[in-house]
């Protein structure tokens, strides 16, 4: 008997690559404002004076290009797998390799979304200022971390519905 995806998994798997499509289209525009940034600051800085809020700009600029980029490289393939103990698993148990991989992976996902949105919901509540030279309250540097490990869940959890599907139909994983 070959198992189908539902409907409803086949809409969640659209939608989540849609956003992974936004999330990397935004990661790559802020790769060019952390190069422009970086390039004006070097620039005067060898023919005037360097800028005082590069660095801080290229900082946070780079700390949501991790978060819009975190969903689609897990999407992609590009994050790190270990793959050097695949041949040392008994043949039966190689198929429910990529649903071990997808639980841990939304695990971790889970945990690491629980702990950032505590910190946020902290920096929402005491209104604290980061120590940088532009004054930016925290809360607006923090924000997009729950919301792009959210999406590395969500991420995690159709490539779980994924390799369950396939792994149904008799599929590889």
């Amino acid at each position: 008997m070959v198992a189908i995806a539902p409907g409803w998994f086949a809409g969640l798997e659209r939608a989540a690559s849609a956003i992974n499509r936004a999330f990397a289209a935004a990661a790559s525009i802020l790769a060019l404002v952390i190069l422009v940034v970086v390039l004006i600051d070097v620039t005067l800085r060898l023919v005037a004076e360097p800028t005082v809020w590069a660095h801080d700009v290229a900082r946070y600029t780079l700390l949501y290009l991790f978060f819009f980029a975190l969903a689609p490289a897990l999407q992609s393939g590009h994050h790190v797998a270990v793959d050097m103990f695949d041949r040392l698993l008994p043949a039966p148990m190689r198929p429910y390799q990529a649903h071990s991989a997808a639980v841990l992976t939304a695990a971790f996902g889970a945990l690491l979304l629980w702990q950032l949105t505590r910190l946020t919901s902290q920096a929402f509540a005491d209104s604290r200022l980061a120590q940088a030279t532009i004054p930016l309250p925290l809360r607006w540097i923090y924000i997009l971390g729950p919301v792009g490990t959210a999406q590395f869940v969500l991420t995690a959890l159709v490539q779980l519905g994924r390799a369950h599907w396939q792994a149904a139909s008799g599929g590889e994983p």
